[in-house]
């Protein structure tokens, strides 16, 4: 199956979501393949904005931290952040101006790794971020960290599967 998502701009029941395709060329963005703001204040009462984005593992990229690979062979890291409620709210405009480096809340909610193409996990964060604005995949992950990054990874495993015209487990 063949999938297209070339929106820079995403709207669903629970919220909208912007991109930015003209990332600086610095090192420190130098390795992200994809970035999406989204606003959803459905998901925790003290802040509606998360940062999902996706970034690459290579080794050896000058001015880039080495990537602490969780399996052998992983390519990608797919990350989604609750961003920090004090400097929002976040508008493609007011990123630009940040610099692409946003406050963001720890712990990480949501940190896989993949073995895939940079095409396979821009679609995968595009798709992973209507989840979140249809009321799909929750980006919070404070009341049920596990179960919720279970189902992340569940949900993200199949889609690749799906794009790749694979089978996968029930």
């Amino acid at each position: 199956m063949n999938y297209k998502l070339s929106q820079d701009r995403l709207e669903g029941p629970h919220g909208r979501a912007f991109r930015n395709r003209d990332l600086p060329d610095r090192p420190d963005v130098a390795e992200t393949v994809v970035w999406w703001v989204i606003t959803s204040p459905i998901w925790h009462p003290f802040w509606a904005q998360y940062q999902l984005l996706v970034v690459r593992l290579r080794q050896g990229v000058p001015g880039f931290p080495e990537p602490v690979l969780k399996f052998p062979g992983a390519t990608h890291e797919l990350i989604v952040a609750a961003l920090h409620p004090e400097y929002g709210p976040w508008t493609p405009a007011k990123v630009a101006e940040a610099g692409y480096v946003l406050p963001y809340l720890e712990p990480i909610n949501i940190a896989e790794q993949f073995t895939a193409s940079d095409e396979e996990m821009a679609m995968l964060a595009g798709l992973c971020a209507l989840g979140v604005l249809n009321g799909n995949l929750n980006p919070e992950t404070s009341d049920a960290p596990q179960a919720i990054r279970e189902y992340w990874l569940t949900a993200m495993v199949r889609t690749l599967a799906h794009m790749r015209g694979e089978e996968h487990a029930p």
